[in-house]
């Protein structure tokens, strides 16, 4: 579905701003630090200092910490089930921190230990409302009449929420209320901006006073800030801090065109600026599930995925559209830009950066009856089948079907600073951004890499059929 509307228009504005509009906004940044609690009002017994946690997404309320410092984690038990609420007052404030929900675990930040931004287990679920994370959560009144006590909630603009057992990353750019002389409120305390793993969800919300289960029920100029710790078990580290700059009021454009599937697969070609590469052969992939990604049709390769909304192509069908690219409105997930199959000399020689342009053969692409792709090349005498589905919300399953494999071919499932294995066949990608499934029968091997580390198979001499799931 192509459309100009007035949340797309607020989309392209945050992911055009999302990293520079914040970081000009702010001043020096403080950091509270985690070698201990000091930073704290009397903390509780569930909060522990850690160097890492670990859930896992299959199991209710699982959470762990990892001894060391840097981090925190809440483990609610029914005799310690504390919040956390600094000991430091805060008016307006540039706020970011990293957070780990586990399975269907409930918590939340609150501003001045008043306004809350939820934070919710809120994986895969398509339509969010004020009670799913990123929200502003609701403000509850009695006196309103039995169903009606809540109003004012506001559900982000989109879910991009991520599996439970992953860090992800929330900013607030937050205006407290404002008093004239006398102590009469003048002006509602506003979030301006909220962001979640770097995709833009609040604009401009105002909120007229405190948001249910707050800590305070006056509002006043400064206010901690609290961690939800009663409702469930959560992680949290990166907690650092600025006054923003004096908000300045940004001009939307009227001509931001969006594109949405609707009922099936939407197949948009393009040109994407990858790193410092501007790649010109690039099929975007939406899916009706908010499960999207990126592939170039000239190595192969998975270049990037994202859950939210599909694309901004207003450069490309805007006037002339003479810059002819896309650009990804949810959650990115960058990925590599390396060819998926290449053959190595031994497992320890290092991967290729991509493939010569006389040894590949693109073939195109087949629809399956879902309207799936499956992409077709070929590389000298070897053919392959690439096909990368969404059968449900949570993953983005690949299969590749290869003909004429030559000895000492290898398939790179992933390649970052970091890989951690989870359990049998799982694999946590980078600072657990992502995770990967692949059969251990396979027998995956995680080796060392320019960046970090690389996780391989390797693959059968003639024909070979396998597939891998990539979760976030």
């Amino acid at each position: 579905m192509i459309k100009k509307s007035r949340l797309a228009v607020i989309l392209c504005m945050g992911i055009l701003s999302s990293f520079s509009s914040f970081s000009q906004q702010q001043k020096s940044v403080s950091v509270i630090p985690l070698t201990n609690l000091d930073a704290f009002q009397e903390p509780g017994k569930n909060w522990i200092i850690s160097s890492d946690a670990g859930a896992d997404f299959t199991k209710e309320g699982e959470i762990h910490s990892i001894s060391g410092t840097g981090a925190i984690v809440n483990i609610v038990s029914p005799k310690n089930h504390s919040h956390l609420i600094t000991k430091e007052s805060f008016g307006d404030i540039a706020l970011e921190l990293d957070f780990m929900m586990a399975k269907n675990s409930n918590s939340g930040v609150y501003i001045q230990g008043r306004y809350e931004v939820q934070l919710f287990d809120s994986w895969a679920m398509p339509h969010p409302t004020f009670s799913d994370c990123g929200g502003i959560y609701q403000r509850w009144d009695d006196r309103r009449g039995k169903n009606n006590e809540g109003y004012e909630g506001i559900a982000p603009l989109m879910n991009v929420a991520k599996a439970p057992g992953l860090w992800q990353h929330l900013k607030v750019i937050f205006r407290a209320p404002k008093f004239n002389t006398k102590g009469e409120k003048i002006s509602d305390a506003i979030f301006e901006q909220v962001y979640l793993n770097d995709a833009l969800i609040q604009v401009q919300v105002r909120v007229t006073g405190p948001t249910r289960s707050s800590i305070f029920e006056d509002e006043q100029p400064l206010g901690p800030l609290m961690l939800q710790g009663d409702h469930g078990n959560v992680a949290f580290k990166n907690i650092r801090y600025s006054i923003p700059e004096v908000s300045k009021k940004t001009k939307l454009s009227e001509n931001q065109i969006t594109v949405n599937p609707e009922g099936k697969p939407y197949l948009l070609r393009s040109y994407l600026n990858f790193g410092d590469k501007k790649l010109t052969h690039v099929i975007s992939v939406g899916n009706p599930n908010q499960l999207n990604y990126s592939y170039d049709l000239k190595q192969g390769a998975l270049l990037q995925i994202w859950r939210g909304d599909f694309l901004d192509v207003t450069d490309m069908w805007h006037e002339r559209g003479e810059p002819q690219l896309a650009k990804p409105l949810g959650a990115v997930i960058k990925l590599s830009d390396a060819p998926a199959l290449a053959v190595l000399k031994n497992p320890q020689e290092q991967w290729p950066d991509s493939i010569a342009f006389d040894d590949f053969q693109n073939k195109g692409y087949v629809l399956d009856v879902n309207k799936s792709p499956t992409f077709q090349y070929a590389v000298n005498s070897m053919n392959v089948n690439d096909k990368i589905s969404s059968p449900t919300a949570t993953s983005l399953v690949r299969k590749l079907q290869i003909t004429g494999a030559p000895e000492g071919l290898y398939l790179q499932l992933a390649s970052d600073t970091q890989i951690e294995i989870i359990s049998k066949g799982l694999y946590a990608i980078g600072n657990k951004n992502y995770y990967i499934s692949v059969e251990e029968s396979l027998n995956p091997v995680i080796r060392k890499s320019p960046t970090g580390q690389e996780l391989i198979v390797a693959i059968p001499v003639n024909t070979a059929s396998l597939s891998y799931s990539i979760t976030w």
